[in-house]
């Protein structure tokens, strides 16, 4: 059964959602000696183009930074489409050529 991809862009206007581009984090624990105690910190790992139902998504949670995202997948209430390194320039992303599978996006709905 062949897998039937639509454009991103299309389909975020037919499905009313969202077609982003946010960073992604990973949360790690630090030590700090000084005062005895655990911090907790975000550090940016990647630019991430997502389908999402929130206007104002800027970032996602991303626990394994250094997996690559091999094709469209649902991740945290979102459609994680593509990555890009974060020396990327956010305008400088075409997302007129970005695919999803249409069968994730009835999936995600």
């Amino acid at each position: 059964m062949d897998k039937v991809y639509i454009n991103a862009k299309d389909a975020a206007g037919k499905y009313n959602l969202f077609l982003k581009i946010v960073t992604s984090v990973k949360s790690f624990d630090s030590y700090n000696s000084f005062f005895n105690i655990y911090d907790e910190s975000e550090e940016p790992c990647r630019r991430i183009v997502v389908l999402t139902k929130s206007k104002d998504l800027e970032e996602v949670y991303d626990e394994n930074p250094t997996e690559v995202i091999q094709e469209n997948k649902i991740v945290g209430g979102n459609i994680w489409i593509k990555e890009y390194s974060l020396l990327e320039n956010p305008s400088k992303i075409d997302l007129s050529s970005l695919v999803v599978s249409k069968k994730l996006i009835e999936e995600f709905l």
